[in-house]
Formats: structure tokens, sequence, C-alpha cells
């Protein structure tokens, strides 16, 4: 029996459990919804040919990938990434999950939680509960954001971890005592470095700490303030400290990318289509490839952007000295400071603002300013702050299910090896080769087409990856398809992607057209799939599958058809 002290105890246990269900509940919500919304359907897209390269690097040892991507030359992305994914796919090979598609993307999806959480911690520590709430409810709604946190690229990981430095640098500018202040500081150089050696557009925010330090300062020396932390002077150089070595352990990469220097795009003109970009920004970061009409879709555009620009201008709470949080110093700098930048860069690029992923990074500090904005109108009546709050929750909610529909799919390279791999799998007797052109998508395909079939059972081949003019022919095209023929290959499937400024006159697909019959042609999203017959003359059926009808009847005009085989029975409305 227990005693009345232990019994006391255990009551004093379960009230505690209780009384903080009670404070946090709302914040669990709120990060549970993240979690929901990321790892929904996390297998609904294929793989596409991004992603097959971020899982190429990964494949590597450490070291080649440091010594190949450090340098820009092999690849614009840095190594942080790629480097996580290595050590993420090694965990997963523990438990025979590192070929799954679900466990792998996991990672980002757990990166995008975070990015839910450190938004929530920093607006409700700098602009209160309820709109920390809200921005918290906001980023873990954005389609964008969603979309991010399930695909194997560096742009949500980076997200994750500005939005860190970021919290990290408003604990450590309030923390009372050296020792509270030394592991935000540090926390700021791990998670500003992995961001910056992720992708390279974080450098944009390095400015905006720093001058979030600068005003910090400059706010709390003046004689209206009353901060029991410590003398302003002191967290100043302690934060300077710290974005000086994060400035010096970026700096061998910002060289790197200078020498390499490779632009895309011609150059441009600073601040060119400004309104149009701020406004293309707002919609990336709302309601993303919602599939609404134009209207409603201007309608919501319009919203939120009135709500970013509150949120920007408008003072929310009605603070004592001594307690001002200072949330729109942040909001300008660690929104404007980076689109001063872009914009500026246009002058050197017309591409800087080209793919909607390019400035993700921003997302969470404009929805978290879009919810300071919906707080606005409770200054005056609190029900409308739950009104305008919900609206936006809604609206973004209602963007999300487009993301996992056909519109959304991009490669679909599952479905390409699916096909090959049924027909191969349902015809043993006539033997068949892959040949991917171009060349650099034979990553995407063989990762789905390698656990169905072997290399020896199905060889795949990646002979094309220069330009390709129609006098090449028979000379460069010709010659590895005879190889392939002659290595005893009956069926040939041609996958082809990404033929834009390497084969634009079709010339392989052209030349096994001139040669050799059609099979099948199938069009899986950003794919062309032909099955071409190697070898149609026969002196004798070959080996067919149980099902073959051995049929020998007139079928044309000097056709005779002695056998067919239905392999698809049922098909889809797709099909």
């Amino acid at each position: 029996m227990m005693g009345a002290a232990e019994l006391q105890a255990s009551h004093d246990g379960t009230t505690r459990a209780a009384s903080w269900w009670r404070a946090w509940w709302p914040e669990i919500a709120i990060v549970a919804l993240a979690a929901l919304v990321r790892f929904w359907r996390l297998d609904y897209h294929s793989f596409w040919f991004d992603e097959a390269v971020s899982l190429d690097w990964a494949e590597d040892n450490p070291a080649f990938i440091w010594a190949n991507t450090f340098p820009l030359l092999n690849d614009k992305h840095p190594p942080a990434y790629y480097l996580l994914l290595h050590y993420w796919q090694k965990g997963l090979a523990l438990f025979g999950l590192e070929h799954s598609d679900v466990a792998l993307r996991s990672l980002g999806a757990i990166l995008g939680v975070l990015t839910v959480l450190g938004v929530l911690l920093l607006a409700r520590r700098l602009s209160g509960r309820a709109t920390g709430l809200l921005a918290g409810a906001l980023v873990a709604l954005s389609p964008v954001l969603v979309w991010y946190s399930q695909e194997l690229r560096m742009f949500q990981p980076a997200t994750t971890g500005v939005v860190w430095a970021a919290y990290c640098l408003a604990r450590g500018w309030q923390g009372a005592t050296i020792a509270r202040r030394l592991g935000w500081w540090i926390g700021l150089i791990a998670a500003f470095t992995f961001a910056l050696y992720s992708y390279l557009f974080s450098a944009f925010l390095l400015p905006a700490a720093g001058l979030t330090l600068l005003g910090l300062w400059w706010l709390a020396t003046r004689p209206a303030e009353s901060d029991p932390a410590a003398p302003p002077l002191r967290r100043f150089l302690e934060g300077s400290a710290a974005l000086a070595i994060t400035g010096a352990l970026f700096l061998p990469l910002a060289i790197n990318a200078w020498l390499v220097n490779d632009s895309e795009g011609q150059p441009g003109q600073a601040f060119m289509n400004f309104a149009a970009t701020l406004a293309r920004q707002v919609h990336i970061f709302t309601v993303w490839r919602a599939g609404w009409p134009e209207w409603w879709v201007t309608a919501a555009l319009v919203f939120f952007g009135l709500l970013v620009a509150a949120g920007l201008v408008w003072s929310v709470w009605a603070t004592a000295p001594g307690t001002q949080r200072h949330d729109r110093l942040w909001l300008w700098l660690w929104i404007g400071t980076p689109l001063l930048i872009g914009n500026l860069l246009l002058a050197v690029s017309d591409t800087v603002f080209n793919e909607d992923r390019y400035f993700l990074f921003l997302a969470p500090f404009v929805l978290w300013a879009a919810a300071r904005g919906a707080i606005v109108p409770a200054r005056r009546w609190r029900p409308a702050a739950w009104l305008t709050g919900g609206a936006a929750c809604v609206l973004l909610a209602g963007a999300l299910p487009a993301l996992w529909s056909p519109a959304m799919l991009r490669e679909d390279w599952r479905a390409a090896a699916g096909y090959i791999a049924a027909y191969e799998g349902q015809s043993p007797g006539l033997p068949g080769a892959v040949l991917s052109h171009v060349d650099f998508t034979s990553d995407a395909l063989k990762w789905y087409l390698r656990p169905a079939r072997t290399e020896e059972e199905t060889p795949l081949y990646f002979p094309f990856g220069g330009t390709l003019q129609p006098e090449d022919a028979e000379s460069v095209v010709a010659p590895p398809i005879l190889g392939i023929q002659e290595s005893g290959a009956e069926t040939l499937w041609l996958v082809q992607s990404h033929l834009d400024g390497v084969d634009d006159s079709r010339v392989v697909h052209g030349w096994l057209g001139q040669h050799y019959p059609v099979i099948t042609e199938q069009y899986p999203t950003g794919i062309q799939l032909t099955g071409f017959a190697l070898r149609h003359r026969y002196d004798a059926l070959p080996e067919l599958g149980a099902g073959a009808a051995l049929l020998d009847v007139d079928l044309a005009p000097g056709m005779r058809l002695l056998a067919c085989e239905i392999m698809t029975p049922r098909l889809s409305a797709t099909d």
C-alpha cells in the first residue's frame, strides 16, 4: 500500500501534468497539425529529377560529398543538406528503410514541423501568445511550406535553419546571464551555418541578423527602456561575435561562390517589376497553386496583402515602458533585407526570383507579419481577430488539397519504371533493355527500376549526354543502340525527359522509329516512354506466358496473327 506521502506526491505529479497540458495544449495542437499535413501522403508523388540528384549525392561517402559540392563546381548547392540526408539514409538502413520514399521524405517533414515550432516560439516571445499561435497555425498550413517539407531538397531545411537562428538570436539577446546567453549564441552559429551550407540564398539573412542586433542595441540604450538583462553593449558584443564566427565559417563557401560566379539568365534591372514580384511572393507563401477561380485567388491575395501590411505598420500591443517587444523591427529587417538584396541582384541576373522556392525562407516571417496584422482588429473588438485569423487559416487549409492532385505531378519516374518492370516480368522470352535519355536522368529511373528488375534482368543504358544534332544520327546515336541489340536485347525501352537544349530535334527517337517498330508509347508526367521491338522477325514463336492465346488467324492481307497475350485486362481511365 502507498503511504500518504507517496499518494500526495502522485497527486501533485498528476496535477502538474494536467496544469502543463492546460497551459500548452494550443501549442501542442498546432505542432500536431503541422506534423499531420507534412506526413500526409508522403509517397503520393514520385521522386523527380532534382530529388534523385539529392539521393545520388547522399549515397556517396561524406568525404566525397564535401570534396565535390563545397567548391560549387559539380553542384550549385553546398554540402550540408546532402550530408544530413546521407546520415539519415544510413540510419534508415538499420531498419531496412533506406529505399523507402516515405522514410526518406520524413526527414523534410520533421524539419518542416521544427520550422513551425520555431516560428511559434519566436512570434510568441516577440509578439505575444495570440500572434504566436496564429503565426504557427499559418506556417503549419502554408501549402508551399508543406510542399517543400515533402521534398528531398535543401530549401525547407535551410528555412528551418534561419528560423531557429532568429529564435536563438532573440533568446541570446534576452538572456539575463552569460550562462543563459552562451548556449543561444552557439545555437545561432550552428543554425545559421547549417542554413548557409545548405542553400546560398540564406546568406541574404546574415545582414538582417546584424541589423537586428544593431537595432536592438540602439533601442535598449534609449532612456524609456528598462531591461533587466545584461548591459546592452555587452549583449551587442556577444551577438556580434556570434555573427562574426558565423560569417567566418561561411567565408570559404562565399569565396567559392564568388569564384564560380555561374549566374543564370541575363542582366536585368534593379527593382524591375517590383510590385509584381511582391504580389507573387505573397501568392507563393499563401494560396500557392490553389486551383480556384481567378477572382477567388485575387481576393485571397488582397486579403493576405492587407494582413501583412497591417502587421508591418500598426502597433498591436499598448505596452508599458520597458516591455516593448520590437517585433516590427524583426519583421521589417528579416523580410525587407533579403527582398532588397534580391531586387538589387536583378541587375546581375534577371532570374533571381524565377523559381517559387528561391525565397522560401521568407515565408515564415511573412506569415508571422500576416498573423500580427490579423490581431490588429483585437484592439477595438476582440472577436474580429478570431474572424480574421480564422479566415486566413481556412484559406490556407482550402489550398492544401491541390498538393496531392494529378495537376501537381512533376516527373512520374515511379510509373515509368513500374510499366517497364510489369511488361518485362510478363514477357520472360523477350529480354529487354532500357535507354535513359538524357544520361543525367538515369538516377531517377534507376531508383524505381532496380528494386523490381536487376541489372542482369533489365540493363539500363545512358550513352547520350551531349547536345545532339540531326547529322549525329548514324555516327553518334546508332552505334550504342546497335550494341544494345547485339547484347541480346529484343525490346528497347526509350525513356526521355529533360531533352530541351540537348536533343531538340529528337534525334534518338527519330532514329529508332526509322529502324524498329513501336510496341507501345506511354506518357507518365514529364516523361515519354516508348517501347521498340529490336527483334520482330522469328523463325518460331518466342516463349509466351501461360495466358497467351494461340490463334493462327488471318488478321489482314499478308498478315497472320499466330498468338496474342492480353497482359493488362483491366485498365484505369487514365490508361
